[in-house]
């Protein structure tokens, strides 16, 4: 198992999502691999301060994966409800 912490890797400017008109910091805390698979945990900043851990498995294309793991936290902060924390399985990739 590897973690590597947002602060080891430098300062990246987060992204911006637009949900229901409320701008929301997505911005990646850590992310730690364990065998193939990746958990990444997210910071969600907007209306309130939210959390997220997205399970990423084995095969990783990159900008479909990224693309993937932005739609699945804005589906979850239209659906959220007063909810501050959530985990998200993303399916693994058909080969």
């Amino acid at each position: 198992m590897q973690t590597v912490q947002a602060a080891d890797v430098g300062a990246q400017a987060p992204v911006t999502l637009n949900v229901a008109g409320e701008a929301w910091r997505f911005s990646i805390a850590s992310v730690t691999r364990v065998g193939r698979e990746l958990f990444i945990s997210v910071v969600l900043q907007g209306a309130d301060i939210c959390t997220a851990v997205v399970h990423v498995h084995d095969h990783i294309e990159w900008g479909v994966t990224a693309r993937e793991i932005l739609n699945s936290a804005c589906e979850w902060l239209l659906a959220r409800g007063t909810e501050r924390h959530v985990y998200i399985e993303l399916a693994p990739a058909l080969m």
